[in-house]
């Protein structure tokens, strides 16, 4: 009887026992989550423990009164929930397949047919799918050129082209003018393309889970503290699915920048020999010479008009200030004449006192019975 009450007793024992060493290993298993809950959000733990998969990188922390959450989630944390490989330029968990470049081509073209270019490379776009993103039309010079109705033209295209339709549209615009100069450049957006997108998608699985919570908020301050986030996340989502459409849009679209020239003869290509560089810079000379006396005599056929005016003004002037010199001229022979004449009257009378002067010393002399 006894033994049997011991064998009971060893049996509660080792029950209780292994109870105490489960209950302790799930309190363990508890404690290494990074979850953390003040002593009012205790009951709340038997509702999210359907999603513990998804909320174990969400960090609950007490406010400073002891009352409510405040949640806040890192991108090293969501990087840690959604394990995603490190970027690579070419590959992303299969969303990059291919670099990301950006290519940009200037031209600069001249032509002798202007009407007929311009409106050719406007369809050839449209034909290979781009668009012109801007054009404006000019005119070079002021003066009317030899055997031309009106002024030399010049055109300012940007242009739109799909990246596959690249080579094609400058083949055309090779065919159909004179290239002058050419230049490429191409920007690799690779890491910058990955690194946006993945950060996209971090925000996304964090949307997905905040919406999960938010369903199962208790209280105001857990509502408030999760739309508040809730609502960064979405704008950050909005801002980079934003950008990543202008890198598609520049990435799938060339940009070509064209400036196009009308000429009345193409420009030659660069000599090779050194006499024929002097020979053509001679022939050069001579032209530019010539379209400086040409340009020179229409400006001055044009400005004849005010050239009359301002002769007149001149010619007026001069008259004016001739006579009053003439005016000032007689004046001063007149004030001479004057001065002259009072000089000699003055002369004259010194000279008559002098004479009459020893008569009167006699008759005084005379007087003083001298």
């Amino acid at each position: 009887m006894l033994g049997k009450m011991t064998d009971r007793n060893g049996r509660k024992k080792g029950c209780v026992l292994l109870t105490a060493a489960l209950l302790a290993a799930s309190l363990a298993a508890c404690g290494g989550t990074p979850m953390s809950y003040s002593a009012g959000d205790t009951k709340n733990m038997a509702a999210a423990a359907p999603i513990e998969e998804a909320a174990a990188a969400d960090e609950y922390i007490s406010n400073d009164s002891g009352a409510g959450m405040a949640y806040e989630i890192t991108y090293e944390q969501e990087a840690g929930m959604v394990e995603e490989p490190e970027a690579e330029p070419s590959q992303v968990d299969g969303a990059v397949t291919e670099r990301k470049l950006i290519k940009t081509v200037n031209i600069d073209t001249e032509t002798e047919e202007f009407d007929i270019l311009v409106p050719a490379l406007q369809a050839q776009v449209d034909r290979l799918g781009g668009y012109i993103e801007q054009i404006s039309i000019y005119k070079n010079g002021s003066y009317r050129h030899e055997g031309m109705a009106e002024p030399l033209r010049g055109a300012s295209m940007t242009a739109r082209v799909p990246k596959e339709s690249l080579d094609s549209f400058l083949d055309q615009v090779g065919e159909q003018s004179n290239v002058v100069s050419q230049s490429e450049r191409v920007e690799d957006v690779t890491l910058q393309y990955v690194d946006l997108d993945s950060h996209k998608r971090v925000l996304v699985s964090e949307q997905e889970r905040l919406i999960e919570l938010l369903a199962q908020a208790e209280t105001v301050e857990d509502l408030i503290a999760i739309e508040g986030r809730l609502s960064e996340v979405r704008y950050q989502i909005e801002s980079m699915e934003s950008q990543l459409r202008t890198y598609d849009n520049k990435i799938d679209y060339s940009t070509v920048y064209l400036s196009i020239e009308e000429v009345k003869k193409y420009t030659p290509p660069q000599d090779i020999t050194v006499w024929a560089k002097i020979s053509n810079g001679f022939v050069n000379s001579l032209e530019d010479i010539g379209n400086g006396i040409c340009n020179f005599f229409i400006g001055l056929l044009i400005n004849i008009p005010y050239l009359v005016l301002w002769a007149v003004i001149i010619i007026m002037a001069v008259l004016i200030i001739r006579q009053i010199r003439r005016m000032m001229r007689e004046k001063r022979k007149k004030s001479g004449k004057v001065k002259q004449s009072r000089f000699k009257s003055k002369a004259q009378k010194l000279l008559a006192g002098e004479s009459e002067e020893p008569e009167s010393e006699k008759e005084e002399k005379e007087e003083n019975g001298e």
